[in-house]
């Protein structure tokens, strides 16, 4: 991502600590509002690489669709801890929708792989224990796309045309629950 903060990845940060905030006071998290705010973070992604793509640029929509079900599904569990609290996580949403950085995001260190063809789009995702390849691999081979473990089978890069990428990420969304 560039230096330049787009509202909708700051809003998902501010989705994302409160969500963690919840997780952290009860637990128990609807899994359909985790995989919501993961597919919209991949999306927003995707969107930023090229705002001026019209194929990225069609998945705005979709995108603030699934951040605005994340945030109305996220408020009415806040509800829990009262108006005043609430209210503070509205205002941190306000001011991420004005483009406000209102937590700060640590820089993602992309990484090179050599004899990737230029031409492809890919994405990386770092998981917090390693993951079942053997299913990864066939999904990738089923949507046309290349994937590469890092040595720690904890990151994976996935390589191919957007379509493709797309499709395959969508196969993959269980294994996103599985890391929760």
């Amino acid at each position: 991502m560039s230096d330049v903060k787009e509202p909708l990845y700051l809003r998902w940060a501010v989705l994302d600590h409160l969500l963690k905030t919840l997780n952290k006071k009860y637990g128990d998290i609807p899994k359909e509002i985790i995989k919501d705010l993961q597919y919209a973070r991949a999306l927003t992604n995707f969107y930023t690489e090229d705002p001026s793509e019209p194929d990225r640029a069609k998945e705005l929509g979709r995108i603030d669709s699934l951040l605005n079900t994340v945030e109305r599904n996220l408020m009415s569990l806040a509800q829990v801890e009262g108006e005043e609290f609430v209210k503070e996580w509205e205002e941190k949403l306000l001011d991420a929708s004005k483009g406000k950085e209102v937590f700060k995001s640590v820089p993602i260190q992309s990484k090179f792989i050599a004899g990737m063809p230029a031409n492809f789009d890919f994405v990386r995702f770092n998981f917090r224990q390693p993951i079942a390849e053997e299913r990864f691999i066939e999904i990738c081979e089923y949507e046309n796309v290349i994937i590469e473990f890092d040595d720690n089978d904890k990151s994976v890069f996935i390589f191919g045309e957007k379509p493709n990428i797309t499709s395959a990420l969508k196969e993959m969304g269980p294994f996103f629950s599985e890391q929760i």
